[in-house]
């Protein structure tokens, strides 16, 4: 397993708006592997320790697709 797992709730109306936040996070340095699920509006985020909360946040609010919620290790974070 990862050292780090992000979750977030991110607002998806249609399959390019996932295909949006997919191409995102594609290639992201740290990101080990990740999940979107447009039926749940989830993105799940396997990261190594080298890549914080905080920037994959960044990274996914840069889309402008509406970020409501965002957990770090199963722990509640700020978005």
């Amino acid at each position: 397993m990862s050292p780090n797992q992000y979750k977030f709730s991110v607002q998806m109306g249609c399959a390019g708006c996932s295909g949006v936040l997919e191409d995102a996070l594609k290639g992201v340095d740290g990101i080990e592997s990740f999940e979107v699920s447009l039926e749940h509006e989830t993105i799940l985020v396997n990261a190594n320790s080298s890549l914080s909360y905080e920037v994959v946040l960044a990274i996914l609010k840069e889309t402008g697709k509406p970020v409501h919620s965002g957990e770090a290790n199963g722990q509640v974070r700020d978005v």
